[in-house]
């Protein structure tokens, strides 16, 4: 997973380009950053930085992390007016690595590539590094037939897979599942039973209160 998305950041952001789903984005950036305004955010797995610009926006401060260098590297190439960004390379599963004391969250299109017993140890890790009554924000990917890579396999544990093909024709598949409104709810109601879950044509936007 961590070298396909390496090998795919210098064209990664043309799924941001796709006609179909601007409406989408716009709404999906209104949210995001009416959610997490005036908050120090820690963002996982912020890839090129498409969200870190409009979390940024209204935000107290953004630490970016990811794993890969390739895609941080063009994070920080971008413009950040405010100078409120930083960057951080870490393990989604390490956040305890990564410094800083944080009272927001927000997780783009990361959790469909959580194989779904990894979940619960991924928002224990999350969580203990926010401040009390702070805000979450998960966002990710629909399936949308005819839209979306179709699934190539199911394992065992109900994980859906996709094939990727890359620019240069290498083959990746990749772990990509679709949970359900209510099966994201059950999943953080630990946390906050008053999560809620907005659904888009092609995206969903989960939030909740640590």
């Amino acid at each position: 997973m961590a070298d396909y998305y390496e090998q795919r950041a210098s064209y990664y952001d043309r799924i941001y380009e796709i006609p179909a789903r601007q409406s989408d984005l716009r709404r999906l950036r209104e949210l995001v950053a009416a959610r997490l305004a005036g908050r120090d955010v820690l963002e996982v797995a912020a890839g090129t930085g498409y969200w870190t610009q409009f979390v940024a926006a209204t935000a107290a401060s953004v630490c970016a992390t990811d794993v890969n260098e390739g895609p941080l590297a063009i994070a920080a190439a971008r413009d950040y007016p405010q100078g409120n960004v930083r960057f951080a390379r870490g393990d989604a599963f390490r956040l305890d690595q990564v410094p800083g004391v944080f009272t927001g969250a927000l997780v783009g299109f990361w959790w469909s590539h959580l194989l779904r017993e990894q979940t619960g140890v991924f928002l224990d890790g999350l969580c203990r590094r926010l401040e009390a009554r702070s805000p979450v924000v998960i966002i990710d990917n629909r399936y949308v037939e005819g839209s979306s890579s179709p699934i190539v396999e199911v394992d065992d544990e109900g994980n859906t897979f996709q094939r990727r093909v890359l620019d240069d024709g290498r083959t990746y598949q990749v772990v990509k599942n679709f949970p359900t409104p209510e099966e994201l709810v059950a999943s953080v109601r630990r946390f906050d039973e008053g999560a809620k879950v907005t659904e888009l044509e092609h995206y969903w936007l989960l939030r909740f209160t640590t």
